[in-house]
């Protein structure tokens, strides 16, 4: 008896129509993604092309040699076009030069409009209060940070009294540089204030006044009331003398204003005088 052979069914797989979606969404993905790359690398290689042929039109970009042109007042502005002028450098190292040969310089900034081969820099100095010496001997100029520092000639129209910073240490010249505009006010003191000027750390600063008239100062403290207590003594005093005087306001803190002719002697650390 024959048997015949059970027959082989064949079945066919038919996706679900989710799945189908999801697939034509990942082949939409990654045709996107390789279209996204090939569009990346041929935007590269242009912005590559492009700035090789700005860096052939405009040499100032590659760091070389430009020219430079100060913008400063006279007579600063030819000597330091002249240290600009004698580096064959960036904009940069131009600006370096001029800081390096005037110590009065504070910064340079260094302007370039977009395409232009020529900078411009701008120097700014440091502020200055007063001419300065040191034992009798010009110095250069007292800073408002209390530096010292010299300067060309002309750089900085001041004129008047000096300070002479002898061994002054920084912040003994701060303080003279905060207290300066007091003390060289046109009604600070009876006469015009000629010169101020570092005794020592104990006795501080002594002022010389136009009349003759001296004052050991002290500290740089209560300026203002010094001022006006030493205005009415030197007031009470020229009722029975119209000379010179030499003052003594290292102990104010107590009270006390020495006062004497010039031509008459006081020892240092008296506290006798007239008050």
């Amino acid at each position: 008896m024959n048997r015949r052979a059970p027959s082989r069914r064949r079945f066919r797989v038919v996706a679900r129509p989710q799945q189908k979606a999801r697939r034509a969404k990942l082949l939409g993905a990654v045709c996107a993604l390789a279209l996204l790359g090939a569009l990346a690398v041929a935007t590269l290689r242009h912005a590559a092309g492009t700035l090789g042929r700005l860096r052939v039109t405009m040499p100032t970009l590659s760091g070389g040699p430009v020219e430079a042109v100060v913008e400063a007042p006279e007579p600063f502005r030819s000597l330091a076009q002249a240290a600009a002028d004698s580096v064959a450098g960036s904009a940069g190292e131009k600006a370096a030069a001029i800081k390096g040969r005037y110590p009065c310089v504070a910064d340079v900034s260094v302007r370039r409009s977009w395409g232009e081969k020529r900078s411009t820099l701008t120097p700014t100095l440091r502020r200055a209060v007063a001419p300065a010496l040191r034992r009798g001997r010009p110095a250069g100029f007292l800073g408002e940070d209390g530096s010292v520092f010299p300067a060309p000639e002309g750089v900085y129209p001041l004129s008047g009294a000096t300070a002479d910073v002898g061994d002054a240490d920084e912040s003994e010249r701060r303080a003279l540089a905060r207290e300066w505009p007091v003390l060289t006010a046109s009604d600070a003191f009876p006469a015009p204030l000629v010169e101020m000027s570092f005794v020592s750390a104990a006795d501080g600063w002594q002022a010389r006044l136009s009349d003759g008239t001296t004052a050991l100062w002290g500290r740089l403290e209560w300026t203002k009331d010094k001022l006006a207590r030493l205005g009415e003594a030197l007031k009470d005093a020229r009722v029975k003398d119209a000379g010179a005087f030499a003052a003594d306001l290292r102990w104010f803190e107590d009270g006390k204003v020495l006062l004497r002719p010039a031509g008459q002697s006081m020892a240092a650390g008296s506290r006798g005088g007239l008050k």
